[in-house]
């Protein structure tokens, strides 16, 4: 008799996926970075493989704190750096997948509104880029205006922020009227 294919659960595929590509978004932009950059990508390898192998929250932060680094004093063309944020996206989305998750599937769809704007966001700066227009302060501005706006559409809502009470009702006041 033989075993049929039996598929990886969701959690064991985000634990192998995570650290592939943390390590990734730490490497790819080693080819064209100063010297300097290899020793601060052995920390951050360490730091993936923590979060990975000892459940290390600040590991994926440093990490892609890293591979920023590296890729801001790297000579890498517009294409690369378009690349690696997607590689930063992919890894920062697995790393926060939640650690019992069975069922990828609801997280994931969950996940798909934080990866269009992502998406979006580096082909938009692709062709930007690729503009090769004269720097002026209003179109830095006005970058920094619309990735401060995507960040705060794809923040969550925290729950304090939310009404317990029931839609259509007055929300409750401290003043004690009598």
């Amino acid at each position: 008799m033989t075993k049929g294919f039996t598929p990886l659960s969701g959690a064991k595929v985000f634990a192998i996926m995570a650290p592939a590509l943390g390590l990734l978004s730490v490497a790819w932009p080693l080819a064209w970075a100063p010297p300097w950059a290899y020793a601060v990508a052995v920390a951050a390898a360490a730091a993936v493989l923590a979060a990975a192998l000892a459940g290390w929250r600040s590991g994926p932060v440093l990490a892609v704190a890293a591979a920023v680094a590296a890729c801001a004093f790297s000579r890498a063309g517009t294409a690369v750096l378009t690349a690696e944020g997607l590689f930063i996206l992919g890894y920062l989305l697995a790393a926060d997948a939640p650690a019992g998750l069975t069922r990828p599937g609801p997280w994931l769809r969950q996940q798909a509104f934080g990866g269009a704007a992502g998406l979006i966001a580096s082909g938009a700066v692709l062709a930007a880029l690729a503009l090769h227009q004269v720097s002026s302060v209003w179109l830095t501005a006005a970058g920094l205006a619309a990735a401060a706006g995507a960040y705060l559409v794809a923040l969550p809502l925290s729950r304090a922020s939310r009404p317990d009470s029931l839609p259509g009702s007055p929300p409750d006041s401290d003043v004690d009227v009598q």
